[in-house]
């Protein structure tokens, strides 16, 4: 008899533990809004994933992802944020900007935590009150570009470099906020900065006309522009000029010069890192923004662009070990 009543005893021990053992040990529900498919997109995805599954949230295991993307639709942007919201997450990730402030208004629980990934300026964006630290429903992971970095990069790449032209859209946050430290660092370097706006993936063989005087094109990290990457190049080609672009999506491909670019894995790893702390207790208000570092940039050169024409890999960048 006694025995029996030390492994009940035992037994509601074991259960006492494992009800008050860390939330790892749970099941999680994280919901991901995503603008759209795109390698880029993709990648802050895989990221967000790795750095969930890095602090102990693995996915099959103690969590559960709901995705659900808006095909670069922003009519159906609210309906897919309601949609997500209904399956009762946890927290949920917000690819993009649009996506981000469209949530802002679509999503009816306000003590949801969201972490977004990217957004370049979320304090900009009226997300958050500083990068410091987050508000009380929002937190997550920039993927602001250092202008003066990518203008260096430039004339290492090109020599002088005396112009450059961007489109942006300027029915987007981040392209305009993109726009603002590009024309602050071009000031600083002294180089001439034209800046011709797109309202629709249409309009940009037209406007790429307006740039072929430029030295080169950046092609900035916008949710519109991205997706658009072969009209960009096609449109650069038949004008001959250079594009060094945020994504390495189009490099990789032949289909653009180069990429100067911070990593969106990395960018949605930090995201994914932050979601591991709100999981364990902590609150968005109490957790810094991710900003990129010079040391999350990196280079690629495409080699069949190099080739194609007629350029060899300049001194500079000889040891970069970036052509591929």
């Amino acid at each position: 008899m006694k025995q029996v009543v030390r492994m009940v005893f035992m037994s509601l021990s074991l259960a006492t533990v494992a009800a008050s053992g860390p939330s790892h040990a749970q099941e999680h529900k994280v919901a991901i809004a995503n603008l759209g498919p795109h390698p880029a997109l993709n990648a802050v995805i895989s990221g967000f994933k790795e750095g969930l599954a890095g602090q102990g949230y693995v996915e099959g295991e103690n969590l559960v992802y709901e995705y659900k993307d808006a095909n670069f639709d922003p009519a159906v942007v609210a309906q897919m944020i309601t949609a997500l919201e209904a399956t009762d997450p946890d927290l949920m990730l917000t690819v993009t900007t649009p996506i981000t402030q469209a949530s802002k208004r679509a999503v009816r629980n306000k003590s949801m935590p969201i972490v977004f990934a990217p957004v370049t300026d979320p304090v900009d964006a009226g997300l958050v009150p500083s990068w410091e630290h987050g508000s009380e429903r929002f937190v997550g992971a920039s993927n602001l570009q250092d202008m003066n970095l990518v203008l260096e990069f430039a004339g290492d790449l090109f020599g002088e470099v005396n112009s450059l032209g961007i489109l942006f859209n300027p029915g987007d946050a981040n392209d305009v906020v993109n726009i603002s430290y590009a024309q602050a660092a071009a000031d600083a370097a002294g180089v001439s900065l034209k800046a011709v706006s797109v309202e629709t993936t249409n309009d940009i063989p037209v406007r790429m006309d307006a740039l072929k005087d430029v030295d080169f094109v950046y092609l900035i990290p916008s949710s519109m522009l991205q997706p658009a990457t072969p009209a960009v190049a096609a449109a650069a080609n038949r004008n001959g000029i250079p594009v060094v672009s945020a994504s390495s999506a189009g490099v990789e491909e032949g289909l653009i010069l180069a990429t100067f670019s911070v990593s969106w894995f990395r960018v949605g790893q930090s995201a994914g890192n932050l979601a591991a702390q709100i999981l364990g207790g902590a609150k968005p208000s109490e957790l810094p923004i991710y900003r990129p570092s010079k040391e999350d940039h990196s280079i690629i050169i495409s080699a069949k662009k190099l080739e194609s024409t007629g350029m060899e890999l300049p001194a500079a960048l000889a040891g970069c070990d970036c052509v591929r």
